[in-house]
């Protein structure tokens, strides 16, 4: 199963927040404008260098 790599989640704390994944990044832009802002962030966009394991893909940020 391939997982979706942008995750998106609302300004909105509380009840009001909500969060979702997506498979391209025009459907999560278009999301996120419905939901009145947010951010969205793509799998292995970011990268942490840890001294004993090496380079570590993380969730980068794409756009807010």
């Amino acid at each position: 199963m391939k997982r979706k790599p942008y995750f998106c989640q609302n300004t909105i704390f509380g009840d009001g927040h909500k969060a979702k994944y997506f498979d391209d990044l025009e459907s999560a832009k278009a999301w996120l404008k419905e939901q009145g802002g947010g951010t969205i962030k793509k799998r292995n966009a970011g990268v942490i260098n840890d001294p004993f394991i090496g380079e570590i893909r993380t969730w980068g940020e794409v756009s807010q």
